[in-house]
C-alpha cells in the first residue's frame, strides 16, 4: 500500500527570491508559429534526471537564487548517493557528483540535503555498517553549490535518517519503524556525534516527519493504539538542545488519525473515518489550528502524500493516488489561508514514484523530486490574461485593438494574438504580437479582412521553471461585409 511518505522540505532562504523581478531579460519561450489545440503547457512536463533507478527516497532543496539541488540513493556495488545540480528551467542537471560513504558502507533510508546559505550545500546520509565509535551517519559538506564535496564527516549513529530539516543551523532527524520517537541534531557549523538521544514519546512508531517553526523543532509520528492509530507532535523551542527528551513538548495529539506528512508548521494527516479524510493543520506556537479537509484526498486506497509549507506560508499538498482522476497523477492542491480555498494542477503521471519531496519560493515555484525512476516535477506559477476588443462589429478592411492585461504585472513580457481555426484549436495571427507595458498592460491592432465571425485569444509566453503560459478567454469579432 503506497501510503504515507517522508515530509516536504521547507527552506526559509528561498524567500529571497523574488518572482516577479526575474523577469526582466529573462529568455522567454514563445508557442509555436502552427497549430496549437487547446491551452497546453508544456513546462509541467516531467522530467528524467538521469536513467538510474533510486534506491531511496530521496530529497530536494533550493538555492537563494532559485537553483535546485536534489540526492538521492543508488546501488552500484556499495551504495553511492548522487547529487543532482539544477539550474532553474533546465531538464538535466548541471553538475552530477557521486557522493561515496566510508569503509566500504552501504547506504540506507533518506539521504537529506540542507542549503542554509549560498552555495552552502549539506547532505546527510544514513550508511552501515563498520565498528567505528563515531557512528555510520555521515554529513558531506559542499561550498560550491554542490559542485563538489569535501571528505564527509562521522556526525554518529544509533537514529537512522528517514526524516529531517533545518532548524537555524541544526540538522534535525528522526527514523520510523524504531519502537520510539528518536530524535537526534547536528550541527551543520560544527559537526560531529550527538552526545545523546531525545525520545519524547514511547511507543510503536510508524511514519514520522520533521518540520521547523521559527527555528524551534516539530516532530511528528504515527502510534499504533490496540484498535486506532493516533497521530502525535511535540515541538522544541529554538535555542534549545534538540537532543534532550527534555526540550520537547507535546503540542498535538489527534487520535483516530494516521500521520501523513510534515513541513515547516504544517502537517498532513488522514482520518480513520468511513472516508479516510485527509487533513491539514498548522502550528501556531502553542497548538494547531482547526482541521480543513484537503480536497481531492479522501477515499483511501493505493496512495502516496507529501506537503510543503513555502517561504510565504502557502501549503502544497502533493498526492499520488490510484483513486484520484486521472489515476496515480500527481495532483498538486494549494491554499494560502490555512485550507480555507485550495486549488488544484495536475503536475501529470506520477505512477512511476511512490515518495516525494518539494523544493519551493516564496511564489510556490520550483521542482518535486520523485524517486523510483528518478522524476522531477516542475511547479509553476500561472499567469492571468485579460483580453477586451474596442470594438465586436467592423467592416471588412477596418481595424479593432485587442488590449488587456497581464498578471503578475510586468513590463517586457511577450503576447501573441491567436485566432479559433477549429473547436479548441487556434493558429498564431501573423505580425499579431505585442510586449508588455508596465503594470502589464499590452494592445494588438487586428485587422478584418475578410467577412465571418472569428474568435481571438492572446497567449502570454512562459517562463522556463517559474511560469506557466497564460490564456485568456476568447473574445469574438464580427466582420461583415
Amino acid at each position: 500500500m503506497r501510503r504515507g511518505r517522508r515530509p516536504g522540505f521547507v527552506l526559509g532562504v528561498a524567500s529571497a527570491l523574488c518572482l516577479v523581478t526575474s523577469f526582466a531579460g529573462a529568455a522567454m519561450a514563445s508557442t509555436s508559429g502552427g497549430v496549437v489545440k487547446g491551452a497546453p503547457q508544456p513546462e509541467l512536463k516531467p522530467f528524467k534526471l538521469g536513467n538510474l533507478n533510486a534506491n531511496s527516497p530521496g530529497s530536494i532543496a533550493m538555492e537563494p537564487d532559485g537553483s535546485l539541488v536534489a540526492v538521492y540513493d543508488i546501488q552500484s556495488g556499495a551504495g553511492k548517493t548522487v547529487v543532482c545540480v539544477l539550474d532553474r528551467g533546465k531538464s538535466a542537471c548541471a553538475d552530477k557528483p557521486l557522493l561515496t560513504p566510508l569503509d566500504g558502507d552501504s547506504t540506507f533510508n533518506t539521504p537529506e540535503v540542507f542549503i542554509p546559505s549560498a552555495n552552502h550545500v549539506y547532505v546527510l546520509q544514513d550508511t552501515c555498517c563498520d565498528s567505528s565509535t563515531s557512528g555510520d551517519n555521515l554529513l558531506y559538506a559542499s561550498t560550491d553549490g554542490g559542485k563538489t564535496f569535501g571528505a564527509p564527516v562521522r556526525v554518529g549513529g544509533g537514529v537512522s535518517v528517514d526524516a529531517a530539516a533545518l532548524a537555524g543551523n541544526d540538522a534535525v532527524f528522526t527514523e520510523g519503524d524504531s519502537g520510539a520517537l528518536n530524535i537526534q541534531s547536528v550541527s551543520l557549523t560544527s559537526p560531529g556525534p550527538p552526545a545523546s538521544t531525545a525520545t519524547p514519546i514511547t511507543g510503536d512508531v510508524f511514519a514520522v516527519g520533521v518540520g521547523d517553526y521559527r527555528n524551534g523543532v516539530l516532530v511528528g509520528g504515527d502510534f499504533t493504539g490496540a484498535t486506532f492509530d493516533t497521530a502525535k507532535v511535540v515541538y522544541a523551542s529554538a535555542d534549545s538542545d534538540f537532543n534532550s527528551t527534555g526540550s520537547y513538548r507535546t503540542v498535538g495529539k489527534f487520535p483516530k488519525e494516521t500521520f501523513l506528512a510534515m513541513s515547516g508548521a504544517a502537517v498532513l494527516t488522514e482520518q480513520e473515518n468511513s472516508k479516510d479524510t485527509v487533513v491539514l493543520r498548522l502550528f501556531n506556537g502553542a497548538g494547531f489550528s482547526a482541521a480543513r479537509t484537503v480536497p481531492g484526498a479522501a477515499g483511501g486506497g493505493p496512495e502516496a502524500f507529501a506537503v510543503e509549507q513555502d517561504p510565504s506560508g502557502a501549503v502544497h499538498v502533493f498526492s499520488d493516488r490510484g483513486l484520484a482522476s486521472p489515476s496515480y497523477d500527481l495532483i498538486e492542491e494549494s491554499t494560502s489561508n490555512g485550507g480555507k480555498t485550495w486549488t488544484r494542477t495536475d503536475l501529470g503521471n506520477g505512477i512511476s514514484d511512490n515518495s516525494f519531496s518539494a523544493a519551493l519560493d516564496s511564489h510556490g515555484t520550483g521542482l518535486v523530486l520523485g524517486t523510483g525512476v528518478p522524476l522531477a516535477y516542475p511547479v509553476l506559477a500561472a499567469q492571468g490574461v485579460s483580453l477586451s476588443l474596442s470594438r465586436s462589429s467592423i467592416r471588412k478592411g477596418q481595424k479593432i485593438t485587442a488590449s488587456g492585461r497581464v498578471s503578475p504585472h510586468d513590463s517586457g513580457r511577450s503576447v501573441q494574438l491567436q485566432v479559433e481555426v477549429g473547436k479548441n484549436t487556434w493558429r498564431n495571427v501573423t505580425g499579431a504580437k505585442a510586449t508588455t507595458k508596465s503594470g502589464g498592460s499590452f494592445s494588438i491592432k487586428v485587422k478584418g479582412k475578410s467577412a465571418g465571425s472569428f474568435t481571438y485569444r492572446v497567449v502570454a509566453s512562459d517562463l522556463a521553471g517559474y511560469l506557466q503560459f497564460g490564456y485568456s478567454d476568447g473574445r469574438t469579432l464580427h466582420v461583415t461585409s
